[in-house]
């Protein structure tokens, strides 16, 4: 514990000397003991002991010279005034006389000079002395500025300005803080946080204690020939440090780094791996606020050639944010009111919080990627990349690289310097894989032994990468008929399935499908009838979500819902449909009866379900030809109206070139479902 003994002439001003010792106590918090001493009190060769002395006139350096042995520990006590009161009297009128009132006339002398120290030039200012006032001499003065001696303003004064007890100055401070050897975090903090709410005029030594300690700091954490660019800012954003490399890159702009770097960057939160662009190079920028204690006083600033870090640390999470690899949406996105959702979710959070890898089952259109990003946004990977890849829009021959990634020049048309996968780029985070049933068997052995190990190998290279991701896949194919079929490796789907999340289509939570419409139609849904909305809930919806939402915009921009909704009961695609040479059937009789539509859907779905095989359906043409050795003439247009209606309702789903048309489990379910009516 360090003894500090304050020293005064008397003990006049009890107040004054109250506020002081509190102000001490305040900067130095636990580190000393204040005793005070009085001139007028003290016996000829009384002997004051102490660590430091503070006394608060110049002039009683010679009433010490008996009781001080020490005079290297003597301090003389500045004072200073808060920056607070500093705006009421800037607004005195220029060149308005004014009186200065403190205690005593030596402590009025005092704070007269320091307002004009600080650059209170603009008034007159008058120290004020009870002798000169009753003389009338200054009869007429309308102000008065005191330090929290109101009561000794003459009554004649109309307006007070009361700046408050003064301040111990910074000055004052540091020294003491050096001579009591008390140079440590707390200290400093509350010397800074003392700083910045006093004015005082020697601005640049402060700046030189401020920058000095920055740059101490700095120092102390970066060795001098580090490969980084290094820079540090204090609180103003002003650079006080920066090294070699910095000066090379910034150049004469050095000391303004924030022309190049956005400050917001700067100022906010703390960044790692943040990627940015400077000379047409590209660099890994990290930033961190310099704290003392809980007090922001600066910034370190570091960069690195992405070439150099390209191997340490290969995917960074800032980077994949650039390129859109993150995940937007939360739990919280997920619009729905039905029991069975809210159990999906609930299931979905609790599995979140592990790393187990999870496969999404649903049909098209369910909200799969919904639920992986908000699965990806509730785990502890939250801050992390995730990477969504569709593995059916990828060709096959480009899928494996994109996955693995490769080493430059590994195959013909690859880039120069390689190119980093999907699960590289997804290191410490989620790698999302939908539509994971359409992958290949060759890329499925690759899959596993990356899923099984965590480790991949880029194409063309030998070199064995680890990688710490999560994985979640989805599918809206059976894979387990696709396993008995020998389409899909037994131990891969076992290794995705360890958690299945399954989304029922809207069709079976019909609860959620008008919460759905107002969420997708807005304002626009008050205009919906209940007959309306009758017909959109008992609506099948095959297309699911996606489908809803595409009727809800076609209702936003022709005020009305797609034609199908209102045609629930009565398909007439096929009304016209005719057989071959005649509009009518004859029956026993001889009479021409009209055609039942039903019964040409049914053939259509019946020439699908025939020509379905693993890889292939049946096209347009071969369909027309089959139907009309059936005796069923129809036109290309009109066929394509039927196939397109057998999509809407699920039955069928059409791929483009010579897949053709295949029928769907719903489809077959429901040609087995004829076929049992009609035996």
């Amino acid at each position: 514990m360090k003894k500090i003994a304050l020293i005064y002439k008397n003990r006049e001003n009890q107040g004054v000397i109250t506020y002081l010792e509190n102000a001490l106590y305040h900067i130095f918090e636990g580190y000393i003991e204040i005793k005070s001493y009085f001139i007028s009190e003290l016996l000829p060769n009384e002997q004051i002991e102490a660590d430091a002395y503070l006394m608060v006139y110049e002039d009683m350096i010679y009433q010490l010279k008996n009781h001080i042995s020490n005079f290297y520990k003597l301090i003389l006590l500045g004072r200073s005034i808060r920056k607070e009161f500093l705006h009421a009297m800037l607004e005195i009128p220029k060149d308005t006389e004014v009186f200065v009132v403190n205690d005593t006339y030596e402590t009025t002398i005092q704070t007269t000079y320091t307002l004009y120290e600080l650059g209170i030039s603009h008034l007159n200012l008058i120290p004020y002395d009870k002798e000169s006032a009753a003389s009338g001499k200054y009869n007429g003065i309308e102000y008065a500025i005191t330090p929290n001696e109101e009561s000794l303003v003459p009554k004649t004064v109309k307006k007070i300005v009361n700046i408050g007890y003064r301040e111990i100055s910074f000055d004052t401070l540091l020294k003491l803080m050096r001579k009591l050897d008390l140079e440590n975090d707390v200290v400093n903090r509350n010397l800074i946080r003392h700083l910045h709410t006093i004015v005082e005029p020697n601005t640049d030594y402060h700046d030189n204690y401020y920058n000095s300690y920055l740059k101490g700091k700095l120092l102390n954490r970066v060795v001098d020939n580090s490969l980084e660019v290094i820079v540090m800012l204090n609180e103003n954003l002003e650079v006080v440090y920066f090294n070699e490399k910095a000066n090379a890159i910034f150049e004469t702009n050095v000391n303004a780094p924030f022309e190049y770097i956005d400050v917001e960057l700067i100022r906010g939160e703390d960044l790692k791996n943040y990627p940015l662009v400077l000379a047409d190079e590209n660099y890994i920028f990290e930033k961190t606020t310099i704290k003392l204690m809980d007090e922001t006083i600066g910034y370190l600033l570091n960069l690195q050639s992405e070439k150099i870090l390209h191997d340490i640390e290969i995917n960074l999470k800032n980077y994949n944010t650039k390129k859109g690899l993150i995940a937007k949406h939360t739990f919280q996105d997920i619009i729905f009111k039905s029991d069975s959702m809210a159990e999906c979710i609930d299931m979905a959070k609790q599995v979140a919080k592990t790393d187990y890898t999870i496969l999404i089952r649903g049909e098209s259109g369910t909200g799969k990627e919904l639920m992986a990003q908000s699965i990806h946004n509730y785990s502890n990977r939250s801050n992390a990349p995730f990477v969504a890849v569709n593995c059916a829009a990828i060709p096959e021959t480009l899928l494996e690289s994109e996955l693995f990634g490769y080493e430059g020049g590994s195959f013909t048309g690859a880039q120069k310097n390689g190119k980093l996968g999907f699960f590289e780029k997804a290191h410490t985070g989620t790698l999302f894989l939908d539509e994971i049933g359409d992958i290949s068997a060759n890329l499925q052995t690759r899959l596993l032994r990356a899923i099984q190990e965590k480790q991949i190998m880029r194409i063309g290279s030998e070199k064995v990468i680890d990688v710490d991701i999560r994985i979640i896949a989805a599918t809206n194919s059976k894979l387990e008929e696709a396993v008995q079929k020998g389409k899909f490796r037994a131990d891969l789907f076992y290794r995705l399935n360890v958690i299945p999340v399954f989304l029922k289509p809207i069709s079976q939570r019909k609860d959620d499908i008008l919460s759905l419409l107002k969420f997708f139609l807005g304002k626009a849904y008050s205009n919906v009838t209940e007959s309306e909305k009758k017909l959109l809930v008992e609506y099948q919806w095959p297309g699911n979500i996606r489908q809803l939402q595409s009727a809800s915009l076609y209702y936003k921009t022709l005020g009305k819902f797609p034609e199908y909704l209102y045609e629930i009961k009565s398909r007439t695609a096929a009304d016209s449909f005719e057989p071959a040479g005649s509009a009518k059937e004859r029956n026993s009789d001889g009479e021409r009866t009209p055609v039942d539509v039903n019964a040409v859907f049914q053939k259509v779905l019946k020439e699908i379900y025939n020509a379905t095989q693993a890889y292939h359906g049946i096209g347009r043409s071969a369909m027309i030809g089959n139907l009309n050795l059936q005796g069923i003439k129809i036109s290309d247009g009109k066929l394509r109206t039927i196939l397109s209606d057998l999509e809407e309702q699920g039955f069928i789903s059409i791929k483009r070139g010579r897949c053709g048309a295949q029928i769907t489990e719903k489809g077959i379910q429901y040609i087995k479902q004829v076929q049992t009516n009609l035996s």
